[in-house]
């Protein structure tokens, strides 16, 4: 735990834990009748002092059993002085601009990396989230697949300040070949690429996903969590291009969910020592043992052997 958390998880503890013995005393001196289960104040208490234990840790966290956004095209015809715009990142689900019409696809040569620091967006400069941008592939027939939106001739310039804007940290307009998916059709298309030589290029390794994948849960920023960018992503990859696996996307996700889980799964203790603590009947028993949690608790190693035991009982 870095010295900034260990100063937060140690706010106030006095007077947290008067509130405690206060809980502690309703219990012991209510009735049979009282209104409030046991389980509430277990909860309550787990969010007084432990919930920060947890990155970003949520109950209603926003990407459980969410459905992509949309936007719809609006009504305008098209003309051969249109422009077409490529999403492969956040834009495959969300396009923040007008367009009229919008088409599944895939461009060759490339690969579709999380090796882009955001800084902006999921992230801050503080502690800088990842996204994706595209990679030069060794094979000429690799694929990346995303949406291709058309814009209108009239709102092209509109479009693509507002794009080049939004991509400001690091990324440059590029102009590609974009291939319609089970189709023959082919046109021009722009896209937005973060090289390597951009401040905010993070690099990877694709051998070893572990880091990026701890950067992605541990990161949020003005536009939210950095999980929810790549459940999304991944998301979307699945629902419009069904049966393509894209190893590293999902590989990725995969390692996020199992640091969530196992997040749930200690925090679903925590939760449960909480509860037996509430049961004792001896006001000065119990908050010495909610005392001794709170040390436990703020000790990596506890944690980490918590972690372990959850795993030997499963």
């Amino acid at each position: 735990m870095s010295q900034k958390e260990n100063k937060q998880f140690n706010l106030n503890k006095c007077d947290n834990l008067n509130k405690l013995r206060d809980i502690l005393l309703q219990i012991n001196c209510a009735t049979k009748s009282i209104q409030v289960p046991l389980e509430s104040h277990a909860q309550e208490l787990f969010a007084e002092y432990f919930q920060s234990l947890f990155t970003f840790y949520d109950e209603k966290f926003i990407n459980k059993n969410k459905g992509l956004p949309t936007t719809e095209a609006s009504a305008i015809p098209p003309t051969d002085e249109d422009l077409w715009i490529f999403g492969y990142g956040s834009l495959v689900w969300k396009a923040d601009f007008p367009y009229i019409d919008k088409k599944q696809g895939y461009i060759e040569g490339y690969q579709r990396r999380f090796f882009q620091h955001s800084i902006d967006h999921r992230g801050t400069p503080e502690k800088p989230g990842r996204v994706v941008t595209l990679i030069p592939s060794n094979d000429s027939q690799s694929r990346v697949y995303g949406v291709a939106y058309r814009i209108a001739r009239d709102q092209k310039k509109d479009v693509l300040a507002h794009l080049d804007y939004r991509e400001k940290n690091g990324y440059e307009r590029n102009t590609l070949r974009f291939i319609e998916f089970n189709s023959s059709v082919t046109f021009d298309i722009i896209m937005y690429i973060a090289t390597n030589e951009n401040d905010s290029f993070a690099g990877g390794n694709d051998d070893d996903l572990q880091p990026i994948a701890d950067q992605i849960y541990t990161t949020a920023g003005p536009s939210g969590p950095n999980r929810e960018y790549l459940y999304f992503l991944a998301n979307a990859m699945r629902e419009l291009f069904q049966g393509v696996v894209d190893e590293h996307l999902f590989k990725l996700e995969e390692l996020v969910k199992r640091r969530e889980r196992k997040d749930e799964m200690l925090a679903d203790v925590i939760k449960s020592k909480i509860l037996k603590i509430l049961e004792i009947q001896d006001i000065d028993d119990a908050v010495e043992e909610f005392k001794e949690l709170l040390a436990n608790c703020n000790q990596k190693t506890y944690l980490d052997e918590l972690v372990t035991d959850i795993q030997c009982d499963r």
